[in-house]
């Protein structure tokens, strides 16, 4: 069993923060690491990490280089890695390379979790021949 540590990250590790008392509603497009401990709705872009605090409420699409979840997230999100603290409840759906949950976590939806899958080719039913009349 792999030691799951989620990192503690302060507020002056990040470049951007999005307090507690601000709401954003939109697309946000980030370059550098960011902390969100606000209300976000919409979709967050990054070419970086994002950590979504305890006291945040994120309803959005998220697409990050790392994810790191400890407050309310529902969504869609990609990552390379995504970590959910003991106090996440998330909901939706979680494309990473690697998945990190610690016990107590809340987590409802779909994972697909490693390499990236294989199509998946469904093969057409066999057609039924019809009886020989007799």
């Amino acid at each position: 069993m792999v030691d799951v540590r989620i990192k503690n990250i302060e507020e002056s590790d990040v470049d951007t923060l999005l307090s507690e008392d601000m709401n954003f509603e939109g697309t946000m497009s980030l370059s550098r690491p960011a902390m969100i401990k606000g209300q976000v709705s919409g979709k967050i872009e990054s070419d970086s990490n994002v950590f979504i605090e305890k006291e945040a409420d994120v309803k959005a699409d998220v697409k990050a280089v790392e994810l790191s979840v400890k407050g309310n997230l529902s969504g869609s999100v990609q990552a390379s890695v995504i970590e959910l603290g003991s106090s996440a409840v998330f909901s939706g759906e979680v494309k990473a390379q690697n998945l990190a949950m610690e016990s107590g976590c809340t987590f409802s939806g779909s994972s697909q979790i490693g390499a990236a899958p294989k199509a998946v080719v469904e093969e057409a039913p066999a057609e039924e021949t019809p009886a020989a009349e007799e």
